[in-house]
C-alpha cells in the first residue's frame, strides 16, 4: 500500500509561488511552448511579474500604474499565508500595520508593501488560466469535464504522489489545512484515481 504524507499550507497557490522565486509555466501565446513567469524586482523595488518564452522572443511585464499597497505575511496564529490589499490611505507612510488574518482573524504586525497598480490579488480561475496575464497553464487538461492543472513540475510532482496514494495522511501540526484542500472532490475519488493519474503522466510527459 502506498502511503502518502500531504504538505501543511496552501504551497501551491499562484502567488505563493512566485514569492518562493519559482516560476509558473504557461503557454506562450505565440508559439505555444512552455513559458515562464516569475517575480522580479522593478527599478522601484516593488516585485513584479514577469513571463517569458524560452522557444520564442515573446516577453512581457506586469503593467506598472498607480500604485497599490498590501499585507502579506505568516500568521502567528494559524501559520497560514495571507496577502491582503489595503485601501486605508492612513496607513500608506507605515512601513508595518496590523491586519487581521483572513484565515482565522488573528490579529498580526507585517510590512506594507507598495505593488504596481497592475497586480491581482487572485488565484488561477476555474479553466486553469493565471490571474497575472491571463494565459492557460502548459500543464492543463481535463478529466471527465474536471480541470486538471498544475502550476509547474514540482506542483504536478505532487500530484501525482497525491494521487496514486492509497493512503492520504494529513500531517500532524497547527495549520488548518493541507495542500489538497482546494483540489476539486472529483479528482480525490479512488474510482476516478486511474483516470486522473493517466491525465497527470501525459501532463509530465510535456516536453
Amino acid at each position: 500500500m502506498k502511503r502518502f504524507v500531504d504538505e501543511l499550507g496552501e504551497p501551491y497557490s499562484f502567488h505563493y509561488v512566485l514569492r518562493c522565486g519559482e516560476s509558473v509555466v504557461v503557454s506562450c501565446p505565440v508559439c505555444g511552448g512552455a513559458a515562464e513567469i516569475s517575480r522580479h524586482e522593478d527599478a522601484e523595488g516593488c516585485g513584479r511579474g514577469r513571463v517569458r518564452c524560452s522557444s520564442c522572443s515573446y516577453r512581457a511585464d506586469e503593467p506598472a500604474s498607480d500604485l497599490r499597497f498590501a499585507a502579506s505575511g505568516i500568521c502567528c496564529a494559524c501559520e497560514l499565508w495571507f496577502n491582503e490589499s489595503v485601501t486605508d490611505s492612513r496607513q500608506f507612510t507605515q512601513k508595518h500595520i496590523h491586519i487581521a488574518c483572513p484565515n482565522c482573524g488573528a490579529d498580526n504586525q507585517v510590512p506594507l508593501r507598495v505593488l504596481p497598480g497592475g497586480r491581482v490579488f487572485g488565484s488561477v480561475t476555474e479553466k486553469g488560466r493565471d490571474p497575472m496575464f491571463g494565459l492557460p497553464l502548459y500543464f492543463l487538461s481535463q478529466y471527465k469535464g474536471t480541470p486538471i492543472w498544475a502550476l509547474n513540475r514540482r506542483h504536478l510532482a505532487y500530484l501525482i504522489d497525491y494521487i496514486s496514494a492509497d493512503l492520504r495522511i494529513k500531517p500532524q501540526g497547527p495549520m488548518l489545512r493541507a495542500a489538497s484542500y482546494r483540489l476539486p472532490k472529483a479528482l480525490k475519488l479512488a474510482k476516478n484515481r486511474s483516470g486522473v493519474l493517466k491525465v497527470l503522466l501525459r501532463l509530465r510527459n510535456l516536453s
